[in-house]
């Protein structure tokens, strides 16, 4: 899913987006991690800062992350290998090697576009341990803490609109 291939255009279309970006939970989120949400290496991960961003509770930190061009191949010779170890011996050390190896495969192929990277942390919401739930508002009253979180994409939205308001009237007067 992190390049481009016979089953579909992936990067491709994700590159067709004038703006991409990801929220990702610092923590309490049970279905996904901080590390996989935030397109980020367990080395690359930042120490949360413990104050939000102001006129946002719960956004902690956001980075701008340029695209990093990789020459290797998407699925590597060594991913090949990985793979078919796991699928004949499933041991635990096939297993992981296979998923260390996919993940950076991954990781490589996403970092590839430029992302916004804002991480948020429902640490002081009623209930933390919904935080998957209150990234997406599922349900107003109980994930009520995520408003604010999609009040900074809406900001965000019109801050590019207004960008590119911008650059087009002065592209119109030269």
């Amino acid at each position: 899913m992190a390049s481009n291939n016979e089953n579909g255009k992936f990067i491709s279309a994700l590159g067709a987006f004038r703006c991409r970006a990801v929220y990702a939970n610092v923590s309490y989120d049970l279905m996904v991690g901080w590390r996989t949400s935030s397109i980020r290496r367990e080395m690359e991960l930042i120490k949360p800062p413990f104050r939000s961003l102001d006129g946002y509770n719960h956004v902690m930190y956001v980075e701008y992350c340029p695209p990093v061009r990789s020459r290797r191949p998407y699925f590597s010779p060594e991913a090949a290998k990985a793979k078919e170890a796991a699928q004949s011996s499933p041991a635990a050390e096939n297993l992981v090697e296979f998923h260390e190896i996919m993940e950076e495969e991954m990781v490589r192929g996403l970092q590839q576009l430029g992302w916004k990277k804002i991480d948020v942390n429902f640490h002081s919401a009623w209930w933390p341990f919904f935080a998957h739930n209150h990234m997406n508002v599922k349900n107003e009253w109980l994930n009520y803490a995520g408003a604010e979180v999609v009040a900074h994409v809406l900001d965000g939205i019109k801050q590019q609109e207004k960008e590119e308001d911008t650059a087009s009237f002065t592209a119109a007067t030269l």
